[in-house]
């Protein structure tokens, strides 16, 4: 290996997956398990796996602080971080271990083969993933939105071409689709970054966000190859972007009072819409 690369894993009750992922990691020399208190044996499992990983208790603290704080436990300033339902594929770890990386280079994103009921969901590929960083040269978002995180200044972020495999073994379940918690918590976290960004629920992201979204999976990105569960994708993903601008919208106009009609007087102009 031209350089030395650590793995980290964050997981919660992931008792069934967590040694498959351990498995596509056994090349790393030094592995970091941190476990939001699981009830199911994830930790026990995977403090007894073969590759002998550094197993960390540590209370959810959001997706980007409990990622930082497994990258902040490996020894080597290179790491590959991981969730226990993902897989470091044979192809991936072979270019890890023969890359030389550039001077300026912070960080890497890499391409994530995404798995629902066992069948690969193609429309959303490539969907990067900054997992391979270099913990000195990572800015970290605190807003706690899923991965956002940036190189600092003066390095870049450096791209490979093996994937990372999510969720390949995992039978089909009805949460797959109707993952309504979930859904719920991602709107949420991706709301307040947008309110953060000075993004607005108006009008126009409110109806034509989804339908673009819609038009990009199904017909642009080739759901529509894949049939009848392309379409459902579509439609999942189309969900999602719906749920987040609502959210949106809430947080700016309904939680703060607007949501009233109020009786027109004649001094009075018609409100304007939102802009975009």
């Amino acid at each position: 290996m031209s350089f030395e690369v650590s793995a980290c894993v964050i997981c919660q009750n992931e008792a069934a997956r967590i040694s498959r992922c351990l498995d596509s990691l056994a090349w790393c020399g030094d592995i970091v398990v941190v476990d939001s208190g699981s009830t199911d044996g994830t930790a026990e499992i995977a403090a007894a796996h073969p590759s002998k990983p550094r197993v960390i208790s540590h209370r959810w603290s959001g997706y980007n602080r409990q990622r930082e704080f497994a990258v902040s436990h490996c020894a080597n300033d290179w790491v590959l971080a991981l969730d226990a339902d993902e897989e470091c594929s044979p192809e991936l770890a072979l270019e890890i271990q023969t890359l030389v990386p550039a001077h300026n280079a912070g960080m890497f994103r890499i391409p994530r083969k995404n798995f629902l009921a066992q069948r690969e969901v193609r429309c959303w590929s490539p969907d990067y993933q900054t997992r391979l960083l270099h913990r000195r040269r990572t800015l970290w978002d605190t807003d706690g939105v899923p991965e956002v995180r940036r190189p600092a200044a003066g390095f870049e972020v450096m791209t490979l071409k093996q994937a990372l495999l999510h969720n390949r073994f995992r039978p089909y379940a009805e949460s797959d689709l109707n993952d309504g918690a979930t859904m719920v918590e991602r709107a949420s976290l991706l709301a307040g970054h947008l309110q953060h960004q000075g993004r607005h629920g108006g009008w126009c992201n409110l109806l034509f966000r989804p339908i673009l979204t819609f038009l990009k999976y199904f017909i642009l990105r080739g759901g529509f190859l894949q049939g009848r569960f392309g379409l459902v994708i579509a439609y999942k993903t189309t969900i999602g972007v719906m749920l987040k601008y609502s959210v949106l919208y809430g947080r700016e106009e309904l939680a703060s009072g607007d949501s009233q009609p109020q009786a027109p007087t004649a001094s009075a102009p018609p409100a304007e819409a939102k802009n975009c």
